[in-house]
């Protein structure tokens, strides 16, 4: 007992040490890997946040760039202020219209400081601003000098790219003000000569604070591409030229991408990111100081050393306290296999039940003297060197079988092995052997030369024999077994080597059912035929599964499945394989396009093809998920009919001032082919998409026709026709009279 025990002691010793080992390492490793990578992994995810944070930015650029575009545009398109900007000497009436028009448009836009419509012909500036600035100014009286250098080289700028500049407004307290410059101009004489033009000033201060959030370490700046500063930075002045700064080269250098470095800034380590240029040629800097990043990274490299270091202790606890409760179980368990080993050595039928259990399923190699010395050894009455024959044995409804007789299974199996060993011996001598699970196979020798093991004999046929063991087991047992028998073998080792090919064969009780007889040869012949995976049924099954029609899908399913029953079960397999792909295709499908509540077709959900007993059972899987598929098809049907058109009806609603809306760009918000959304839009309305775009359209311009007093021409643009002609036609078609009768018709009634 002692000399166990120190061995005992030996294999605890090892296992303990191995788990400290193990752990130590683990805990070692993946500490040594988070604290190597944590200033990386930080860097990046600053970078990450800035580049998104100077993305923004430049998008709030691009929009200020595109709302001064478009405010240029109406400004030159309004008749009103034209005459600021054609006539030599406009009336005060028209100045004063003019200037209130002008002053409507600074103020529909937070951002706008101050907008100038300069006219040649007088030299004159009428100006809109949000101070004390209102009014006309001469070129050679204006506050704000600095715009006379930009009128007098207007070739040297685009219009609408912002012009970022300081200058002083004001005539008796000056003050400076930052602000980016849209010019809008207009020549004459082949560009040789300033006709008129539409200045947008824009607060530089509206850009600064998006920039620069209160909640965001670091500093924010733009430079265009010849490195020039065009938005506040420290105390550095606006268009201050950084190119020669050590932290701009590489931004310099890298004319094309967004990354970022590390580098000194006005004696800080800092963490540089950048942007590549935009479309105005444009690049956003961040400098984040280095300390502050770094801050919350030491803190977490201790929290993580402090974690590992106690995480380690507790594992080498825990270790110690496993060992010492596996100490006990492990040596009794120890003691247990030893006895069991010794009661093994005297029992030869579980021996010669092992080895031929190891001999069939593979995991012994046999010779045949080999063979025949063991079966001496362990009695058995079976001669190997006589022609024999190979029986497995399948117990039907095997899950019911166990429920039955729970802890009694084995041993109801163990009396039915010598019910057909018994029904046997008359004629053959016979060894059974338990295969695990629901499988028990029998060997047979013949007994005298009068018995023939083969289906052809006249005295007891073997065919005859499973018959009656069938029936004996039914009797006494009150179950059923499948019968699978193998081909007739020159010797037994011949026979234990056909045990795979009959393994296989038997599964095809599924499509047999229970309780048949499969001869083994028979399965052997279909290997020798080339199985097609039938593709037009599975489009047709696709097909019916996606609109609905399970019943059809039912029958094409199981018409795909019984043509397997003439080849390998691997064939069915493989089909009922690719038929649950295909399912799942369609259940995701389904499921992105109709909203459905569906779970992918998984292992889970999936029925064991070795578990099930007969083919139905596949069956009703298979028809329980066509039946959920469908319902969910059905119920879905109606509710995404009546949200696709409500859906339509909100973007018509929404974008009928846009040209562009149409069919096409309709179908393509929905993701759908446009001849489907049209097809059924019309199938379900009544009405074609195209007719309902013009009807909302026309009411709009009927509203505006009553309510404001803007030209026809505008109307048309603003409900959405780009040609007037054709919203006069249109207006016609549907109203019966002219834009213009209309509105004198329901202002006449008004009146009255």
């Amino acid at each position: 007992m002692r000399k166990r025990s120190k061995e005992s002691q030996k294999v605890f010793a090892r296992i303990l040490m191995g788990i400290i080992i193990s752990t130590a390492a683990t805990l070692l490793v993946a500490s040594a890997i988070l604290y190597v990578n944590y200033n990386r992994i930080a860097l990046r995810q600053v970078y990450r946040t800035d580049v998104n944070s100077l993305t923004q930015t430049s998008r709030e650029v691009a929009k200020m760039t595109e709302s001064a575009k478009s405010l240029s545009y109406q400004i030159y398109q309004d008749y009103t202020i034209s005459s600021l900007m054609l006539y030599s000497k406009p009336s005060i009436y028209q100045i004063t219209s003019a200037m209130e028009q002008l002053d409507n448009y600074r103020m529909s836009l937070p951002f706008i400081e101050s907008i100038y419509v300069y006219n040649s012909k007088s030299n004159e500036f009428f100006i809109s601003s949000d101070g004390v600035r209102n009014g006309q100014q001469s070129i050679s009286e204006i506050d704000d000098q600095g715009i006379k250098h930009i009128l007098d080289r207007f070739h040297d700028y685009k219009p609408f790219v912002p012009i970022p500049r300081t200058y002083k407004v004001g005539s008796t307290e000056a003050s400076e003000v930052d602000s980016y410059t849209y010019l809008c101009y207009d020549t004459i004489n082949d560009n040789a000569k300033l006709n008129y033009a539409v200045i947008v000033n824009i607060k530089d201060d509206w850009l600064s604070p998006n920039m620069n959030a209160a909640d965001q370490p670091g500093k924010t700046f733009i430079v265009n591409e010849q490195g020039d500063l065009l938005s506040n930075f420290g105390d550095r002045p606006l268009l201050n030229n950084l190119s020669n700064e050590a932290f701009m080269r590489p931004i310099m250098q890298d004319t094309e991408h967004s990354a970022y470095f590390t580098e000194q800034v006005d004696g800080e380590n800092s963490l540089i990111t950048y942007t590549a240029p935009d479309n105005l040629g444009w690049r956003y800097v961040r400098i984040t100081p280095y300390d502050v990043i770094t801050a919350d990274i030491r803190d977490m490299r201790m929290h993580t050393l402090l974690f590992c270091l106690g995480l380690l202790a507790a594992g080498l606890i825990l270790s110690y306290l496993v060992s010492r409760k596996l100490y006990r179980p492990i040596n009794n368990v120890l003691v247990r296999m030893r006895v069991m080993e010794a009661e093994r050595r005297g029992s030869l039928q579980l021996l010669r039940q092992d080895f031929l259990r190891g001999a069939l399923q593979g995991r012994e190699t046999i010779t045949c003297n080999m063979l025949e010395d063991r079966m001496r050894f362990y009695g058995s009455p079976v001669d190997v060197h006589q022609s024999s024959r190979l029986v497995l044995l399948r117990i039907d409804q095997y899950t019911e079988f166990c429920e039955t007789y729970r802890e009694d299974t084995q041993l109801v199996k163990y009396a039915m092995m010598n019910i057909c060993t018994e029904t046997a011996d008359p004629h053959y001598y016979a060894e059974a052997v338990d295969m695990g699970g629901d499988l028990i196979t029998l060997l047979f020798n013949e007994k005298s030369e009068n018995n023939s093991l083969s289906d052809n004999g006249t005295s007891h046929p073997i065919e005859e024999l499973l018959r009656m063991m069938q029936a004996a087991v039914m009797t006494h047992l009150k179950c059923s077994i499948s019968c699978t028998l193998g081909p007739e073998e020159n010797s037994l080792a011949e026979c234990i080597e056909g045990y795979a090919r009959s393994a296989e064969a038997s599964l095809h009780r599924l499509f047999l059912g229970p309780g048949c007889l499969i001869h083994t040869s028979d399965i052997l012949a279909y290997q020798s035929k080339e199985y097609t995976f039938p593709a037009g049924k599975e489009r047709q099954l696709i097909e019916c599964l996606m609109t609905g029609k399970t019943e059809e899908a039912k029958l094409i399913y199981a018409d795909i499945v019984s043509e397997t029953a003439a080849y390998p079960f691997t064939v069915f397999q493989l089909a009922l394989s690719h038929l649950t792909m295909t399912l799942n295709h369609v259940r995701n499908t389904l499921k992105k396009n109709n909203q459905l509540t569906l779970d992918s077709v998984t292992g889970s959900l999936m029925l064991p093809v070795k578990n099930a007993e007969d083919l139905s059972e596949v069956h009703g899987h298979f028809y329980r998920m066509f039946d959920e598929l469908g319902s969910k098809v059905e119920e879905k049907r109606t509710l995404k009919h009546e949200e696709l058109i409500r859906r339509i009806n909100d973007i018509v609603e929404r974008d009928y001032a846009d040209p562009n809306l149409c069919l096409t760009s309709i179908a393509e918000e929905l993701s759908m082919s446009p001849i489907y959304v049209s097809r059924l839009y019309k199938q379900l309305t009544l009405k074609g998409l195209t007719d309902v775009i013009n009807e909302t359209r026309i009411a709009k311009a009927q509203h505006l026709l009553v309510e404001t007093e803007n030209s026809v021409a505008d109307i048309a643009e603003r409900t959405g026709f780009t040609n007037s002609s054709y919203f006069y036609r249109m207006f016609k078609k549907l109203n019966g009279v002219t834009p213009n009768d209309y509105r004198r018709k329901q202002l006449h009634s008004e009146n009255f």
